[in-house]
């Protein structure tokens, strides 16, 4: 893969909001590429905050090397991850983090698996498939290398799957399509398009085409087909991808208990009981909270006690609302005391205070304000006198000091 069609990739990986890439590439070509031009150094910078994972040995010329990528747009945490451990770099996946939530068989992971299946090119002696044809010889192992990955591989999917996994394969289907099909995985472009297989390069014409993408019943396939990549590269192989509701695969987030506190109110009379009420139902029909935690309940019921992230944003809205409608109605109640009413007028009246406690807090805001503006133009009137009379008291001060040690001395003397 050249430089040009690396920042094809990424352009079109940008375009199209990806958020899980799988790729397969041979490692051509990466030891003539400049110093910041290599395939890591660029897709580091793409992803960001996104996490990658690779297999191969990079010194090796002839080399597959799979890539698993979760770009910045998949945002969703990964677990782990693992690779071909043979160092052929026959295939690499990542695990991603369940939610905590889900409707049905509790929380599963998701596998993401990319693969390749060496293509047998003659007598070739650059060919994938001769490399691996003479690794697994030297090793003692006569199989076709297209049946020792499909081999490994349906081991791995197996595996992943007792460990509690839903699964999402990229691979070649022309050795391991029956196998797939055995472990659970289907085709997931024919999910959403019955018929026949469309051809996967625009060069090739033949109705089976030479990648697929598997999935198990537990990942809910939204749409999928074929990216041509002419208009980011020139390239004879068009890019295949689905949408999958990760909701629906990983669950929603764990439905954290919120932190609002209520507030502790002492009311004196029946009088403030009323006043307090009345300004908190008011709030309550102000904000519609009664009908829209109706509304809540009703979706909780419906399906079975689970919330989406969108429901439950929309609860903690509506806890956080109340919270500040009670408080609200708190402040606005101006008789919270903890002693009797009468004994409270009185002191009141005593220090002179009566006028100020029927005020309402806008009123006493407002009073507040001006006491605060009239200090303001006050003291930058007579800031510099006050100024002058600090220095007098300050050299004043000093005076009386010094006067008190010449005393101290000649006492001494």
């Amino acid at each position: 893969m050249t430089h040009e069609k690396q920042k094809g990739l990424f352009k079109c990986w940008t375009d199209q909001r990806v958020g899980i890439a799988l790729l397969a590439e041979i490692n051509l070509q990466w030891s003539a590429m400049p110093r910041g031009h290599k395939w890591f150094d660029l897709v580091k910078f793409f992803t960001n905050q996104g996490q990658c994972l690779s297999s191969g040995v990079s010194n090796s010329a002839s080399m597959v090397r799979m890539f698993c990528y979760i770009t910045q747009q998949g945002r969703t945490p990964c677990k782990s991850g693992g690779k071909d451990e043979t160092g052929l770099g026959r295939f690499s996946w990542i695990k991603i983090w369940s939610r905590g939530i889900r409707q049905q068989d509790g929380p599963l992971d998701l596998v993401v698996v990319s693969a390749y299946c060496p293509n047998k090119e003659g007598t070739n002696v650059g060919s994938v498939w001769n490399y691996q044809r003479n690794y697994w010889l030297s090793n003692g192992v006569t199989m076709d290398p297209c049946d020792k990955i499909t081999l490994d591989l349906v081991d791995l999917i197996k595996q992943l799957k007792a460990e509690g996994c839903e699964d999402v394969s990229n691979n070649s289907p022309f050795s391991c399509r029956q196998e797939m099909w055995s472990e659970g995985l289907t085709k997931a472009i024919l999910r959403q398009h019955q018929g026949p297989y469309p051809a996967t390069t625009q060069s090739r014409t033949m109705d089976t085409p030479i990648d697929g993408i598997f999935v198990t019943d537990g990942v809910r396939v939204m749409a999928g087909g074929y990216l041509d990549f002419q208009q980011y590269f020139k390239s004879d192989h068009r890019g295949l991808w689905i949408d999958i509701d990760l909701e629906a695969t990983l669950g929603a987030p764990p439905v954290t208990s919120p932190s609002f506190q209520p507030g502790r109110l002492t009311l004196a009379d029946g009088r403030s009981v009323d006043r307090y009420i009345k300004a908190a139902e008011a709030g309550y029909r102000h904000f519609r909270l009664s009908q829209r935690l109706t509304q809540l309940s009703e979706d909780i019921l419906v399906q079975d006690g689970y919330l989406t992230a969108n429901q439950q944003a929309r609860f903690n809205t509506i806890h956080r609302q109340a919270y500040e409608i009670r408080r609200r109605a708190e402040r606005n109640c101006r008789k919270l005391v903890r002693t009797s009413s009468r004994k409270v007028w009185r002191l009141l009246k005593k220090n002179g205070l009566s006028d100020a406690w029927k005020l309402s807090e806008a009123d006493l805001e407002a009073k507040w304000y001006l006491e605060h503006q009239d200090y303001t133009e006050v003291k930058q009137k007579r800031a510099h006198q006050w100024r002058l009379e600090y220095l007098e008291n300050e050299s004043a001060a000093d005076q009386k000091a010094k006067k008190s040690n010449i005393k101290a001395r000649t006492r001494r003397t």
